[in-house]
């Protein structure tokens, strides 16, 4: 049985690099009851970081076009990236209390036969899970408590916050979302740090060494089995990252998995049906050890 409808954003690392999360997300949703309705000829969101630095006009408009697609099909956005989160969230806030941008867009969008109207929402899939679904079904359903020990990694802007002050809302959301499946979530103090993603476009050296190695330090010394994240650029930068950084002598190897795996095992999906192989860390050794 449907519960809730989305126009479903998935962005483009996760079509692109990292299929197993929607696969994963696609299992959950179906034994939650949540459509996703998939919102066809979307582009980029686009990126959080730099676009709009380079040029906002053109990153609200981006922006404005893709949160048009779900106005057609009059149903809130939902997406599964933080990043992408954090753009279409903050394009529509922006659009929708600011007049003059409002009709600086519109007056591009209009020569393609689109207009912002600012008729929907946007959500980050925990947004949904919590709110829509709630962690007491997320429990109900549940076969296989996962016994291990794990660090969350919320990423920066998963704290991006539009509808209340408490930028810790989102995030301890996730938590308790995590905890449904009977995993152990391990302090351990750096929880706020950014993985580095964004600087890797700036300087490598400092986002594997500065960032990155520094987060994995401090996971690795509590003694947990793996790091689960919400967003697919952090999955690139904690999987590949651990990968660059024996180039430079430093040596990791903790797996990481997405909080919608996390999920699709704890509710009995099997871990062949998930396409761990796609994960650059050691995943597929860590299910095998789990039992699932």
């Amino acid at each position: 049985m449907v519960m809730v409808r989305y126009a479903f954003f998935l962005g483009c690392q996760i079509p692109m690099r990292l299929p197993n999360i929607e696969v994963a997300t696609r299992k959950v949703f179906d034994r939650l009851g949540v459509e996703a309705v998939d919102l066809l000829g979307y582009s980029c969101c686009p990126e959080p970081v730099v676009s709009r630095l380079v040029d906002e006009e053109a990153s609200l408009i981006i922006s404005a076009r893709n949160l048009t697609l779900a106005e057609d099909l009059g149903l809130d956005l939902m997406t599964l990236c933080n990043g992408c989160y954090e753009t279409l969230a903050e394009a529509n806030e922006i659009l929708k209390h600011d007049a003059e941008k409002r009709s600086m867009v519109n007056e591009v969008l209009r020569k393609y036969g689109r207009e912002y109207k600012g008729k929907v929402d946007v959500k980050h899939v925990i947004e949904v899970l919590y709110e829509d679904v709630g962690p007491k079904k997320i429990k109900d359903l549940v076969v296989k408590l996962l016994n291990m020990r794990v660090a969350l990694h919320y990423g920066c802007h998963l704290y991006r916050e539009y509808k209340s002050a408490d930028i810790m809302r989102k995030p301890k959301m996730m938590k308790e979302l995590a905890e449904q499946t009977g995993v152990q979530i391990v302090d351990y103090g750096l929880e706020r740090m950014c993985c580095g993603y964004p600087s890797m476009q700036a300087d490598e050296e400092f986002s594997l060494k500065e960032r990155l190695a520094r987060k994995l330090s401090k996971i690795t010394s509590t003694g947990a089995d793996a790091v689960v994240m919400a967003c697919p650029a952090c999955m690139i930068q904690f999987e590949l990252g651990q990968v660059m950084l024996r180039s430079h002598g430093i040596q990791f190897n903790l797996p990481c998995i997405n909080l919608m795996e996390l999920l699709a095992l704890s509710f009995g999906v099997p871990s062949k049906e998930l396409l761990v192989e796609f994960h650059r860390s050691p995943v597929p050794q860590l299910v095998k050890r789990l039992g699932v």
